[in-house]
C-alpha cells in the first residue's frame, strides 16, 4: 500500500507540474510526451492485460533477471562466434597449404616421370606421387575449403543471434515477442547452431558427401500441428499488435513460396556441386596413385638391359618403359588439374554455401510458420516483423512482398 500510494502521489505531482507548465507555456505542452513507464501504466489501466508481454511487471519495471539471462545467452553466442572465426582462419590456412603442397609435389613428379632416364629418378617420382596421393586422399576426405566455410557461416549466425538479442532489449517491450517464447527461441537457436556447425572434425563432424542433401538447420522447427491464429482472434483487445489479415496472408504466401521455390533451387544447386566435387575427390587420388604405380614399375625395370638371353616378355616390358613414363606423367598432370579445380576452385565450399543458403531460407520460413500460429498478443509487432522478413529477403517492405510471376523470392543470393 505504501508503494502504491507513493507512486500515485508521484504521478499526481507530475501531472500538476505538467499542467502548470502548460498554462505558463502552451507550446511546451504541445510537444510534451508522457514518460515511458507512465505510458505503460496507462495502457495497463486501459484494460490491455498483456501490455508488457512478460517483459515488465505491473509497475512497468523491466524484469532484470530475464534481461540478465538473455545477456548471458548473447555473451555465449559472441564467444562461440570468436571460436568459430579463429578455427575458420586455421582451416582456410589448411586448404591453402594442402592445395599448394599437392600441386607442387605432383608437378615435380610429372617432370621426373617425363625426364626419367635412371633408377633414382623413377624412385623419386614414385615417392612424390605416393605422397601426393596421400595428401589428395586426406583433402578429399575432409574438404578443407568446406571446413573453412562451415566455420565462417557459424561465426556469422552466432554474431547475428547476439545482435538480435541486443537489438530486442533496446526496443519497446510492447513491440517485442512474448518474453517466455523469445527466451525459448534464442536458446533453441543457440543449440541448433552448435549441432549444425560442430567445432571438432571427429567424431561429430559434418558429413562431406551426404547421401541426402538437406538444408543446414539454423533454428528450431515450427510445430505445424498448431492451427493458425488470425488477427481477429484478439478482437477484445484495443490493438492487434500491428497485425492485419492482409499482412498475415502475405507472410503466409511468402513462407509457401520459400518452401516450394527458393529452398528447392538451392538444394538442387547443392546436389549438383556435391556430385561434381565427389567425382573430382575420387578421380584425383586415383590418377596420382596410378602415376605412382607406373613409376614403381619403371624403377623395377629400368636397370634390365636388353640382351640376347633376355626373354620376349622382358624385352617387351623394357620397350614399354617410355610409354609407362609418358602415361605416368599424363596422370600426374591430370591429377593436378582435378585437384586445382576441386580444392583451388573450392567446390566443397560452394556446396556448403548453397546448403547454407537453403538453410537460411528454411529458417525464415519456419520462423513465419511459428509466428502466425501464436496468439496475436504474444507475437512480435506485425509491422516490424514484416519489415524484418522483407529486409532478410533483400526486398522493400511492401504488401505484397513479391509478384506471382517471379521464379524466386529471395534477392540476396
Amino acid at each position: 500500500m505504501a508503494v502504491v500510494s507513493s507512486s500515485a502521489f508521484a504521478v499526481s505531482s507530475s501531472a500538476r507540474r505538467l499542467a502548470a507548465r502548460s498554462v505558463d507555456n502552451p507550446s511546451a505542452a504541445a510537444v510534451s510526451r508522457p514518460a515511458p513507464q507512465q505510458l505503460i501504466k496507462d495502457l495497463a489501466n486501459s484494460g490491455s492485460s498483456e501490455y508488457n508481454k512478460g517483459w515488465t511487471d505491473e509497475n512497468g519495471v523491466e524484469d532484470s533477471r530475464l534481461v540478465a539471462q538473455l545477456r548471458n545467452i548473447a555473451l555465449a553466442a559472441e564467444d562461440r562466434k570468436e571460436m568459430h572465426a579463429i578455427i575458420g582462419v586455421q582451416r582456410d590456412n589448411w586448404n591453402k597449404l594442402c592445395h599448394t603442397t599437392v600441386n607442387m609435389t605432383t608437378i615435380a613428379a610429372a617432370i621426373l616421370s617425363a625426364m626419367n632416364s635412371s633408377f633414382s629418378m623413377s624412385v623419386a617420382a614414385f615417392l612424390l606421387n605416393s605422397s601426393a596421393a596421400g595428401f589428395m586422399f586426406l583433402a578429399s576426405k575432409y574438404q578443407p575449403s568446406q571446413l573453412a566455410e562451415e566455420q565462417r557461416t557459424a561465426a556469422r549466425f552466432h554474431k547475428l543471434l547476439a545482435r538480435d538479442i541486443h537489438n530486442t532489449l533496446l526496443i519497446d517491450p510492447r513491440l517485442r515477442k512474448n518474453a517466455h517464447l523469445y527466451m525459448k527461441e534464442v536458446m533453441a537457436k543457440l543449440e541448433a547452431l552448435e549441432l549444425a556447425f560442430p567445432l571438432p572434425l571427429k567424431p561429430n563432424g559434418l558429413e562431406k558427401f551426404p547421401k541426402t542433401v538437406t538444408p543446414s538447420i539454423l533454428g528450431p522447427k515450427a510445430n505445424l500441428s498448431k492451427t493458425e491464429v488470425l488477427p481477429t482472434a484478439d478482437a477484445n483487445n484495443n490493438s492487434t499488435n500491428g497485425w492485419t489479415q492482409t499482412r498475415e496472408e502475405d507472410l503466409k504466401l511468402t513462407a509457401e513460396k520459400l518452401k516450394s521455390s527458393d529452398i528447392q533451387i538451392y538444394l538442387q544447386q547443392a546436389r549438383n556441386k556435391e556430385l561434381a566435387n565427389k567425382t573430382l575427390a575420387i578421380l584425383a587420388p586415383v590418377l596420382t596413385a596410378t602415376a605412382a604405380l607406373l613409376s614403381l614399375l619403371t624403377a623395377c625395370n629400368c636397370n634390365w638391359p636388353a640382351t640376347a638371353t633376355t626373354s620376349t616378355t622382358t624385352k617387351l616390358g623394357i620397350h614399354l618403359l617410355p610409354l609407362a613414363n609418358l602415361i605416368s606423367s599424363i596422370c600426374s598432370i591430370a591429377a593436378v588439374g582435378c585437384s586445382s579445380f576441386s580444392n583451388g576452385g573450392q567446390i566443397g565450399m560452394i556446396f556448403e554455401l548453397y546448403r547454407n543458403c537453403a538453410g537460411y531460407y528454411e529458417e525464415m520460413e519456419q520462423e513465419i510458420q511459428t509466428t502466425i500460429r501464436l496468439p496475436v498478443s504474444q507475437r512480435e509487432h506485425g509491422e516490424l516483423f514484416h519489415q524484418k522478413i522483407a529486409l532478410q529477403l533483400g526486398r522493400h517492405d511492401c504488401i505484397p512482398l513479391f509478384s506471382s510471376q517471379e521464379r524466386k523470392i529471395g534477392k540476396l543470393f
